[in-house]
């Protein structure tokens, strides 16, 4: 077990922090209930990041369906419903593709300047 931060002065895992978590979001069930990855990194004392890290595994190595709002209440949830799965998943999709007209654009300017050298490092139409 990997050895990460300390929790109320325990040195505690990479593990034990998702269970902590889970347990936590566990009372924070739909979107109208979300909790902040602030709120959660002051009741944990993780930073920020490493507290969306660890929510962002939940997700993708454990299948936890967890949301995460960007209207208020903002934060993190567990979804309830299919309405709610399906507003998590329209906001990421529309972050997506916002990243990816940005990344595209910045490839093709960097095309101009740089020219072969990123050539074909990158596939923003694949």
């Amino acid at each position: 077990l990997k050895v990460h931060h300390t929790y109320r002065g325990t040195i505690i895992g990479m593990e034990a922090q998702k269970k902590q978590i889970l347990k936590i979001l566990r009372s924070h069930q739909g979107s109208d209930n979300a909790i902040t990855a602030r709120a959660l990194s002051k009741k944990l004392h993780l930073a920020d990041r490493e507290i969306r890290k660890i929510i962002s595994e939940l997700v993708t190595q454990e299948k936890v369906l967890i949301g995460s709002s960007v209207h208020e209440p903002y934060g993190f949830y567990i979804i309830r419903n299919i309405d709610e799965l399906k507003e998590c998943l329209g906001q990421y999709y529309s972050r997506m593709k916002t990243l990816k007209e940005r990344a595209s654009s910045l490839y093709k300017a960097g095309l101009k300047k740089f020219s072969k050298q990123i050539q074909g490092e990158f596939n923003f139409y694949g």
